[in-house]
């Protein structure tokens, strides 16, 4: 079920998501690792996106089997403690994708540890929650 509130459009239902994290073919967990283990910022992009999402949910069941992702969490860990030298850091620039990438990170971490406000868009990357 979908819910629209509060310009958050928010899911009722994570069962699928829980179901489907092994499997098949290593299911969102191996999607995940694999992509972060890219050294291709696009690719980190995209799952760190992912994570946020999932994270942004607030199922607690979820927050739970993504906590216990040892791999997927060292390897955000290791993202957001990145240094991103450019100076520039507009869009466009090289480094301004992976500066993104960065704050992501860091965003994922602070929900994945309860440090969010419950409720808060602050740092949010969309105006919905999957």
């Amino acid at each position: 079920m979908l819910k629209l509130t509060a310009n958050t459009l928010t899911v009722g239902d994570y069962t699928l998501f829980l179901d489907s994290w092994n499997q098949p073919s290593g299911g969102i967990h191996g999607y995940l690792s694999r992509f972060l283990a890219s050294r291709d910022a696009t690719f980190q992009h995209i799952a760190i996106w992912t994570l946020l999402q999932l994270l942004e949910s607030g199922d607690q069941a979820l927050l739970e089997k993504i906590n216990k992702a040892e791999d997927v969490m060292q390897m955000v860990q290791e993202i957001s403690e990145k240094t991103v030298e450019s100076e520039d850091e507009g869009e466009g620039s090289e480094d301004g994708g992976e500066g993104e990438v960065v704050a992501l990170a860091r965003r994922c971490l602070e929900l994945a540890s309860g440090e969010a406000v419950d409720g808060s868009d602050a740092g949010s990357t969309s105006g919905y929650r999957t």
